[in-house]
């Protein structure tokens, strides 16, 4: 057969010219795909208006972060955040476990101007009165008065990394009154009751614990954390693991502790 010819044949016939094996392979997933055996495959991500429909108060995207911290977005930073990492299902399950969807920025500022967004940045940002929450509902500040991490790293130099995240708006009920190992075994429980992987699931940073609480209070005038306690796995100087919450009318709290202590009102937030 001339070549032309054979080509021909192939596009119109491409069934004939498969080996046994790409045929036996086909056939074995499509079977799989019939018995249930292989998940259809999943939508990559989710955009803004959708994700927007799903949380609704509990979506802190790039309007929010704007208000709250008063960040500008360059067209980079836009084009990086476009689209949310998580399937409309996996959204839709966190909306469901009680998680919102926090859009998390590196820097305030713009340009030349912009500067680390540390908590010891957020200090001087909101320093003074409470011009984040409902005016008829103010705190006397924003953050509690301490000077115990003024020279702290995790308050000097760890910042958000830019990008989404999924976070508990509460801590887990049954990681109250737990150590801090007997709290990753809580999560791990957790994860997997819930069908999600639970090496995809971490505790926060204490900077993030900070941004996500001042960005849900500037969006939606509430206090998340108010008498309980977030427990990370950053360590202070001391080697004591900092937690941070109870952001009452004296403002958002930092402590550490060890991680043998396990104090009711001190629990963790699920994040991915």
């Amino acid at each position: 057969m001339p070549f032309e010819a054979y080509k021909i044949y192939e596009e119109y016939e491409p069934d004939k010219f498969k080996t046994t094996t790409q045929k036996k392979v086909e056939q074995a997933l499509d079977t799989a795909k019939k018995e249930g055996l292989v998940p259809e495959a999943k939508e990559a991500h989710v955009e803004f208006e959708e994700a927007k429909e799903i949380f609704g108060a509990d979506f802190l995207g790039p309007e929010s972060v704007g208000t709250t911290f008063g960040v500008e977005f360059s067209q980079e930073e836009l084009n990086q955040i476009e689209n949310i990492p998580f399937t409309r299902e996996e959204l839709e399950k966190a909306k469901e476990l009680g998680m919102m969807l926090v859009l998390r920025v590196p820097r305030v500022g713009k340009d030349k101007t912009a500067k680390p967004l540390t908590i010891k940045q957020m200090r001087g940002v909101f320093k003074g009165e409470d011009k984040l929450g409902d005016p008829k509902k103010k705190k006397s500040q924003i953050f509690y008065d301490q000077d115990w991490y003024n020279k702290e790293e995790f308050a000097t130099k760890d910042t958000p990394s830019l990008g989404w995240g999924l976070v508990m708006k509460k801590i887990l009920e049954e990681s109250r009154s737990k150590n801090w190992d007997q709290q990753q075994e809580v999560l791990k429980k957790w994860a997997e009751e819930n069908g999600i992987d639970s090496t995809s699931i971490k505790r926060r940073t204490p900077v993030e614990i900070a941004y996500d609480t001042l960005l849900y209070y500037g969006a939606n005038k509430e206090s998340l954390l108010s008498d309980t306690w977030d427990w990370t796995g950053v360590q202070s100087s001391d080697g004591h693991s900092v937690y941070v919450g109870f952001f009452g009318s004296v403002g958002l709290v930092v402590y550490s502790g060890s991680r043998g202590g396990a104090y009711s009102s001190l629990g963790v937030c699920p994040s991915r």
